[in-house]
């Protein structure tokens, strides 16, 4: 068992090189468990909704493992509760965990002599992400200098947390400048093209003097009008046009683009920051277009709503509608999750068949 400090520039060394988040927790809470007191380790990451997720996990019981780790997905427990009160700010013993109790009471050999564990959240520069927990065998509390053990490593773990969220943060925006290039690249290129080509056809249908020469030229005609509206969509996806005038402006442009009949209904006034405004329009546009391509409707309706610092969407169509349990990636519900969620924000889908499908979310604004 190596000591504190040795263990704290071990786990520091190894953060401070690593990108991966999931291969950093797993490592990072590896590297506690083997050369600590320490028997077994599990990190939850909690969302906006206060719903966790089993994030990382290092020599668990058995009963902990069975069933695809169902004991720690399932279910509400003391630890994750205080998190969602924000009543969890240090390092803290666990009098009696839910999860382990009720493992306990079924069969107390698959425990392993894990009765009791110790949770510490997971904190940087005032961002939570979620918790972490430890325990040893036959142990049912820690000392305060096992305590301030635990609190220093979730420090160094939610500080990497932190880092690696702001690296995400400088890709993605590097990523936005170059998809406004290229953007900007086919606008001024590969669009005039086109359009020139649906000129020069457009002129050379009235003077084609035989009828098949005129076909063909009416032919290539329809087919760069095709590509240029395709040419549009695509633009618009790299770059949202029309954002300088407002966001309703923008959505009623690319609603009528895709041959979506748009209703826009605004409750409140508001000032969107532009990165807001440009991840709200994208929540919304992603919702248009699974109404274009999977609603069998060409009708959306959007509500906003703006109200005691909240701004409040909701996107309705009375289409097809979709098996919330066999939604497919298509749809693109996680990124539309993920956008609403780096604006602090909450994100909820309702569809079923038959019953049209309607997308809520909600975002903090000043």
């Amino acid at each position: 068992m190596k000591s504190k400090i040795e263990l704290l520039r071990m786990i520091a060394e190894y953060l401070n090189q690593e990108t991966n988040r999931d291969t950093m927790l797993k490592e990072a809470l590896k590297l506690l468990i083997d050369n600590s007191e320490f028997n077994t380790g599990w990190i939850f990451f909690i969302d906006n909704n206060g719903e966790h997720d089993l994030a990382a996990h290092y020599n668990l019981p058995v009963g902990l493992k069975e069933n695809d780790y169902e004991k720690l997905f399932n279910g509400k427990c003391w630890c994750v509760n205080q998190y969602n009160h924000d009543n969890l700010k240090n390092a803290t013993n666990i009098i009696a965990c839910s999860r382990l109790e009720k493992l306990m009471r079924e069969d107390a050999s698959k425990n392993e002599g894990i009765t009791h564990h110790a949770t510490v959240p997971l904190i940087s520069s005032g961002d939570s992400f979620g918790i972490l927990n430890v325990a040893s065998k036959y142990v049912k509390a820690y000392d305060k200098d096992t305590l301030d053990l635990l609190e220093s490593v979730a420090f160094q773990i939610g500080s990497t947390l932190k880092r690696l969220e702001l690296t995400k943060i400088e890709k993605e925006n590097a990523r936005i400048q170059e998809r406004q290039r290229l953007a900007r690249d086919l606008h001024d290129s590969i669009s005039q093209t086109i359009f020139s080509i649906n000129i020069m056809s457009n002129a050379g249908v009235r003077i084609a003097e035989s009828e098949e020469m005129k076909s063909t030229l009416q032919k290539i005609e329809s087919t760069s009008k095709y590509a240029m509206n395709e040419m549009k969509a695509l633009i618009w996806q790299l770059k949202p046009i029309g954002l300088e005038n407002g966001l309703v402006d923008a959505l009623k442009e690319y609603a009528a683009l895709i041959h979506i009949e748009l209703s826009i209904d605004i409750d409140g006034f508001y000032q969107l920051p532009d990165n807001s405004e440009i991840e709200v329009f994208r929540v919304i546009q992603e919702a248009l277009n699974n109404t274009s391509k999977h609603s069998n409707v060409n009708k959306s309706d959007v509500k906003i709503i703006v109200s005691e610092g909240v701004f409040s969407v909701v996107v309705r169509d009375e289409g097809d509608g979709f098996d919330m349990k066999e939604v497919t990636r298509q749809h693109g519900l996680k990124n539309m999750k993920a956008r609403v969620e780096r604006l602090g924000g909450l994100f909820s889908v309702k569809s079923s068949l038959g019953h049209g499908t309607t997308i809520r979310f909600t975002i903090p604004i000043e």
